[in-house]
Formats: C-alpha cells, sequence, structure tokens
C-alpha cells in the first residue's frame, strides 16, 4: 500500500501469495480428496495457482478499466485506498519524469480525490495499459489451460478450460 517503487516481481509474488494460493488450494483439494495421482494434484494445483494470478491481474485492471464503466463496478477502489496494483506498475514504467511525479505525489497523499484519479485513468487510456494487464494475464491462464492436457475430455476438464475463459473476459 502505498509503495510506488513496487516491482513486477514482488507484485507477482505478493497476488501468488494470496489469490492464487487460494486458487491452487481450492483446485488441489479435490484431487486430494478423490486419490488421484500425484501428478494430477499438482497439475490442478499449478492450475489454480495459474487461474488465481490471472483472476487478481483482471480484477486489478477492472479497477482502472474506465470503459466498464456502464458495467457498474466502481472503478478506482484500489486507487483510493492507496493500493499499488499492475496497472499503476507498469504506467509508471512508460510515463514521462513528470508525469510519474505527478502520480507518485497521488500515492503519497493521505486522501486522493476524484481529479487525481480522472488524471491517472487519462494515462492508462494514453499508454493503453489495461491492454498490457490482460497480455500478461494470457501467459497465465496460457499456463493454466496447458496444465490440464493431462486430464482425458470429459464435462469436468471443459468446466475448468471454460473458467480460465471467464476469468480474462469478465467485467465485474
Amino acid at each position: 500500500k502505498g509503495d510506488v517503487d513496487l516491482l513486477e516481481e514482488t507484485y507477482l509474488k505478493i497476488i501468488s501469495s494470496k489469490t492464487a494460493s487460494l486458487f491452487a488450494a481450492a483446485t488441489k483439494v479435490g484431487a486430494i480428496v478423490s486419490d488421484k495421482e500425484n501428478k494430477e494434484k499438482d497439475a490442478l494445483e499449478f492450475y489454480g495457482k495459474n487461474l488465481g494470478l490471472t483472476f487478481q491481474i483482471a480484477d486489478d485492471a477492472l479497477d482502472y478499466n474506465a470503459e466498464l464503466k456502464f458495467f457498474g463496478k466502481k472503478i478506482g477502489k484500489d486507487f483510493f485506498e492507496g493500493k499499488i496494483t499492475l496497472p499503476v506498475i507498469l504506467l509508471l514504467q512508460k510515463i514521462n519524469n513528470l508525469e510519474k511525479e505527478k502520480i507518485i505525489s497521488f500515492f503519497k497523499k493521505e486522501n486522493r480525490l476524484d481529479s487525481d484519479l480522472s488524471y491517472i485513468l487519462s494515462l492508462i487510456k494514453k499508454y493503453n495499459i489495461i491492454n498490457e494487464c490482460y497480455k500478461k494475464a494470457e501467459h497465465f491462464i496460457n499456463l493454466a489451460s496447458n496444465s490440464l492436457s493431462i486430464f482425458p475430455i470429459s464435462n469436468e476438464r471443459k468446466v475448468l478450460e471454460n473458467l480460465t475463459t471467464f476469468s480474462l473476459e469478465r467485467s465485474f
């Protein structure tokens, strides 16, 4: 929170320890309870971890996606809480020094304003940051999908495959 020097690698470690770990445990537990082989347990754990990473990256991108205002998701929640997430990390990598100083000043303030968010949203659109977030999420969703290849085609596998698509395409 408020750490504008947060590296993308650190961000990924944080969401891996939180959201991705929860998803990994949730997907692996079924294999454990049904006494599956270790390779199946590992595949489902890997699937869940990468699904969780995708889900969190997409969620963080949605928080800055002004294009989705009409879906009813209140944008800017992370910003107003002072959380540095992937959209801000990627934005800080692309902008000029004047823009960077202004954004850093927003996160150093106790309370951020609607006008501060509007400024960040304009830069996010200018530098196509939302698209870049989704490209990074696609990497993890491809890893998740590929891990399912050890399982025979079935309704259950199809449900898991559909979850990968849903995690990128959702708008809430």
